[in-house]
């Protein structure tokens, strides 16, 4: 049995398509459409409070990043947070925003390098959700 030529084209183009559509819209869920970014490794540079609010700004010695949302009406990936080059920040609201202030604490009084995950925005700054500390 032969497939005719007409009906192989059309299924190789519907192939391709369907190809294209999961590599350029991979996460592109309306629960999640905002992305987990990390930062580069970097010192503390300079650690501040809220001045109503238990929460931290931060600055380190590793280039800025913003945190990123997907557009699903343009299907690309932008900047989410108004403040830019401005350091980042905990939100009060978050379960771990304390644990968080100490080891961003303690790794500013040890001299150690820090890594953020960064996802959202607080006080229009990358919202702080994760930190890891290493030497």
């Amino acid at each position: 049995m032969t497939i005719p030529m007409r009906f192989t084209r059309a299924f190789g183009g519907v192939f391709l398509f369907g190809a294209m559509f999961v590599i350029v819209y991979p996460t592109a869920t309306a629960a999640d459409p905002e992305r987990v970014v990390l930062s580069d490794w970097g010192h503390i540079e300079r650690l501040h409070s809220a001045w109503m609010a238990d929460a931290m700004g931060i600055h380190h010695t590793a280039p800025f990043v913003n945190s990123k949302r997907f557009d699903p009406i343009t299907a690309t990936i932008r900047d989410e947070c108004t403040a830019v080059n401005d350091g980042y920040a905990t939100d009060p609201a978050d379960p771990g925003h304390r644990l968080h202030h100490a080891i961003l604490l303690g790794a500013y009084l040890h001299g150690k390098q820090v890594r953020l995950a960064l996802q959202g925005c607080s006080y229009d700054h990358p919202r702080i959700i994760g930190v890891e500390v290493r030497d």
